[in-house]
């Protein structure tokens, strides 16, 4: 396609004040719906890179590729057999950025990986790139139940109230805030713990309240706050055993440990009491549940036994009237009335 010459007076007059490409083949064609893969796009394009006229793009700049150096390159591959993702080793690295899931750092990280050991994948990636999504089928629920429980539910033999969990667990699992702290876990061995604590914990009790929800969710943090610290723990004493001959270093490594152990016992305090208050407003909520419903089920039986009282008077005075309709039948036959005194029709007669 060819421009004409009042179209290339234009491009050479405005190319400097149109803001890209997309924009200047919109306005010398006067056609909106146009862009830089179009013909004209591609024919204003031409003529620009013909005539040495530079020009802007929507599409990005291509990032600088990211050199390591051998001392990176080496922690890298050691925290990665620790079991690092390449997002948390690429923040290590770079503390000064602020590194993104599938970040130029992050990928370069990767990248280094994969080419030591093409083989070796970090099972944390895959979670610290991918937002959580709750499972859309009672089918998924359950096997999520039966993983964290150990139990062999089967959807075909459920009943009712079991349906009724599976239903309230699924809802659950779309929580606005579990959704919000799962996706914070950039690990996925955390992710998964968070799960199945939270599932383990909560899948039966489907008359939760907000304030119990949110609760058991804080419960299922602090589980991960105390697998992450005793992590920390072993490897700090690791470390300690390796500088035995250090004073200094053994002496820092001993009070890191100590306020660690402080962390791990409090972390542990705070698991125990979340759970004896939940037990505690849940128990004496079932309790007055349960009063309320014997108190209910107490009128109910006295309804019913009202009800068959005045059924059996009912059924007396109907059956008193039988017998005073029978009698007053039998008054009026004579033969009977013979009988009674002893004379036959033979002798009336």
């Amino acid at each position: 396609m060819d421009l004409t010459e009042e179209q290339k007076d234009y491009i050479k007059n405005n190319v400097a004040k149109v803001a890209n490409l997309n924009e200047l083949t919109q306005k010398c064609f006067r056609d909106d719906d146009l862009d830089g893969r179009t013909k004209e796009g591609r024919a204003v394009r031409k003529y620009l890179i013909e005539n040495n006229i530079d020009y802007k793009t929507t599409r990005r700049k291509p990032q600088d590729k990211i050199e390591l150096n051998d001392s990176q390159k080496d922690f890298i591959i050691q925290q990665a057999q620790e079991g690092l993702s390449s997002l948390e080793i690429a923040k290590l690295i770079f503390p000064k950025k602020q590194v993104k899931p599938l970040s130029n750092e992050q990928r370069t990280v990767l990248a280094h990986i994969n080419e030591v050991n093409p083989d070796f994948v970090p099972s944390q990636d895959s979670a610290a790139v991918n937002d959580y999504v709750g499972p859309k089928s009672p089918s998924r629920v359950l096997k999520k139940i039966n993983d964290a429980t150990g139990l062999a539910l089967e959807e075909s033999k459920l009943n009712r109230q079991k349906r009724v969990c599976v239903e309230k667990l699924q809802i659950n699992l779309s929580n606005s805030r579990f959704l919000k702290i799962i996706n914070n876990y950039l690990n996925k061995s955390d992710r998964e713990l968070f799960e199945q604590e939270f599932i383990r914990l909560s899948w039966d009790k489907p008359d939760l309240t907000a304030d119990e929800l949110n609760l058991y969710l804080n419960v299922c943090k602090e589980v991960i706050n105390l697998e992450v610290v005793s992590a920390h723990l072993n490897k700090l004493n690791d470390m300690f055993d390796v500088a035995d001959d250090q004073t200094e270093m053994t002496v820092r490594l001993a009070e890191i440990i100590k306020a660690k152990s402080q962390e791990y016992h409090q972390c542990e305090t705070r698991i125990e009491n979340l759970t004896k208050k939940l037990q505690g407003d849940r128990a004496e909520r079932m309790k007055k549940s349960q009063k309320d419903s014997a108190s209910f089920l107490s009128i109910v039986q006295m309804f019913q036994e009202e009800e068959e009282r005045k059924n059996m008077v009912r059924m007396a005075e109907m059956q008193k009237k039988l017998i005073k309709e029978e009698a007053e039948r039998m008054e009026g036959m004579a033969e009977w009335k013979a009988r009674i005194l002893g004379i036959s029709q033979d002798d009336a007669i």
